[in-house]
């Protein structure tokens, strides 16, 4: 029992950064909760609600939601989920496992606490860490085959991708690829019988495969500082392939690197650099002398972070919502909140969040409301042809409430997801009512 104090140490130690420590980094875990609280009330993926990635890490994370329905569950969950990765870390590279913990809680200048929060991509990366030590570990080829088909009932495209160095063994073993080839069909088929059962084929295909052009054509955002710390990730994978040509293990690992496309920035980057990290302290010597001192100067960046967050950003204000219990903003975001939800509880008319998503979500989820296509408005996350479908949607109906992000609206940026052609449309079709803070509220006849 000894042995495993540390990992529930860890697991408190997760629970606690997900909630109060590292919340400026929380990305879009409202967005990822929303997808998995929608199953977990019985909405089906592709049909009831528009979602771009197969479908295994909302499922997977509606469990717990079945007994209970909160936010509070799902970091709960992620907390378990951190603690796996770190326990199948320290049987890869034993104590050096704290090198990796004390790379993904450094929040700045590169935001690698970002991927600790839950979603598809991280399981994609807690996949990856297992495929890992399966291929170093076992001979098992069937349960490889199976991760792979895993990652790619996480997110398709980067399922598809990773096959690729399996190829190698269709010319130098057929029977190991034979073997790894039909473990992966199994999730596949698994999915395929899912999406029957749930007459959502049509729109899966769709919005996953088809959508893509929309989505590429359009998410092309680029942060220059973590394009060149990718290029540099790229590099160094590709060094350890050219004195190890025959390591298939490292062209997983460098295909890993399509995770950051199209989004060039500070999340999808991290998720890659985190597993070049963990290739440069496989091989570096570490004295376990120098453990207790990493553990404290972990501590410390926490200490740190909690204390700059709460009195330069001004974030620690904590509020409990509907399904959303110890939700961290900061007081005046609060504040116009509560006076947002007073106003259109008072409308006797359908209200529909036209935000980013994250916020939409987390308006539908404490009114108890479904989640439907109009709450993640992002670029590509449509189908093919998606913003005149959407615009069409609009036309379609009558007595309405659209409630709007003026900044979002007004913004100039070209590389933000939101598609300010249809909150553009919502204006050009509406009539105006009120102005909370940010938000506008209008009335479609």
């Amino acid at each position: 029992m000894k042995k495993y104090y540390k990992y529930i140490l860890l697991l408190i130690y997760f629970f606690i950064s997900l909630i109060f420590i590292f919340t400026l980094s929380r990305g879009d875990t409202f967005v990822n909760y929303g997808f998995s609280y929608a199953i977990s009330k019985g909405e089906i993926p592709y049909n009831d609600f528009n979602m771009v990635i197969t479908p295994l890490a909302p499922i997977l994370y509606s469990v717990g939601l079945i007994f209970f329905n909160n936010i509070i569950t799902i970091y709960l969950e992620q907390a378990i989920l951190l603690t796996i990765l770190f326990y199948c870390l320290n049987k890869l590279i034993d104590k050096k496992s704290i090198l990796m913990l004390l790379s993904i809680t450094i929040p700045f200048p590169i935001a690698f606490v970002s991927i600790i929060y839950p979603g598809y991509n991280y399981l994609l990366l807690l996949l990856m860490f297992i495929f890992i030590y399966y291929f170093k570990h076992s001979k098992n080829n069937y349960i490889l085959g199976i991760i792979l088909g895993l990652i790619f009932c996480t997110k398709q495209t980067i399922g598809l991708v990773l096959f690729i160095p399996t190829i190698y063994y269709l010319f130098k073993d057929r029977i190991k690829f034979l073997k790894i080839f039909i473990g992966y069909l199994i999730p596949i088929f698994i999915l395929f019988i899912y999406l029957i059962i749930t007459n959502s084929l049509d729109n899966f295909i769709n919005l996953c495969f088809l959508g893509l052009i929309d989505f590429n054509n359009s998410n092309n955002s680029i942060d220059k500082f973590y394009l060149i710390l990718f290029i540099l990730g790229i590099i160094y994978i590709i060094y350890r392939i050219i004195k190890d040509k025959n390591n298939i293990l490292l062209y997983y690992k460098l295909l890993f690197g399509v995770v950051v496309l199209p989004i060039i920035d500070y999340y999808h980057v991290s998720l890659f650099l985190i597993l070049v990290i963990y290739s440069i302290i496989e091989d570096i010597k570490f004295n376990d002398k120098y453990y207790k001192y990493v553990v404290w100067f972990i501590l410390s960046i926490n200490i740190i972070w909690g204390y700059v967050s709460y009195n330069y950003f001004n974030i620690f204000n904590i509020t409990n919502y509907n399904h959303f219990y110890l939700v961290i903003n900061n007081k005046k975001y609060n504040d116009n909140s509560k006076e947002l939800l007073k106003y259109t509880g008072q409308l006797d008319k359908r209200v529909i969040y036209f935000m980013r998503g994250s916020e939409n979500y987390f308006y539908k989820i404490i009114n108890n409301k479904k989640i439907d296509y109009f709450d993640l408005p992002n670029y590509g996350n449509y189908g093919y042809n998606g913003i005149n479908t959407m615009k069409n949607k609009i036309d379609s109906l009558n007595n309405v409430y659209f409630v709007l992000d003026r900044q979002l609206i007004k913004n100039h940026d070209t590389n933000q997801q939101y598609i300010k052609e249809l909150g553009q449309y919502v204006i050009a079709n509406s009539i105006k009512k009120k102005s909370i803070g940010i938000y506008d509220i209008y009335y479609k006849k």
